[in-house]
């Protein structure tokens, strides 16, 4: 019996196969929140790209829009903002647009006014907002002494273009 003991532990000392399985167990969460965070993170990212798309289809629309007013301008806002919003192809999304102007030394003026200096320019800027949830806790994370991570929980994008 005492010569079999240490042969059976002999036989057991070189064996590490479970190893490999334990690192892996070991490893799976930290890989899992790595992987929620960059889909998250992705998400963010694309949704944030379709936004600024639709503000510059709101701004574009905006420029032709105001530069051959035909119709009144709380129509044509309108149909800005319809266009900002449609161009995003993303649900819940609000938009805004406004209208101002300036001379070319860079001091706003009405849009009803002349510039002493030179010429008035016209401009129209197209905003959009959309709320984010984020997969990750809502909370957000603490990291302790290394500080704490929120998550967004709003994207916006605008965009300002002058009209000819």
């Amino acid at each position: 019996m005492r010569r079999m003991l240490p042969r059976t532990l002999q036989r057991l000392a070189p064996g590490n196969a479970g190893n490999i399985l334990l690192e892996f167990a070991l490893a799976l969460p930290v890989l899992s929140l790595m992987l929620v965070g960059m889909i998250d993170l992705s998400r963010y990212a694309l949704q944030r790209a379709a936004l600024l798309e639709g503000a510059r289809q709101g701004a574009q629309y905006g420029t032709l829009a105001y530069s051959g007013a035909t119709a009144s301008n709380s129509t044509q806002s309108a149909y800005i903002n319809t266009t900002a919003q449609n161009a995003t192809g993303l649900p819940n999304v609000t938009a805004s647009n406004t209208f101002f102007c300036e001379c070319v030394s860079g001091t706003s003026v009405s849009c009803t006014s002349t510039c002493s200096t030179g010429t008035l320019k016209r401009y129209v800027t197209v905003s959009v907002n959309k709320s984010f949830s984020s997969v990750l806790a809502s909370g957000g994370v603490d990291f302790g002494a290394f500080g704490r991570w929120t998550a967004p929980t709003s994207l916006s994008a605008s965009v300002t273009m002058i009209v000819p």
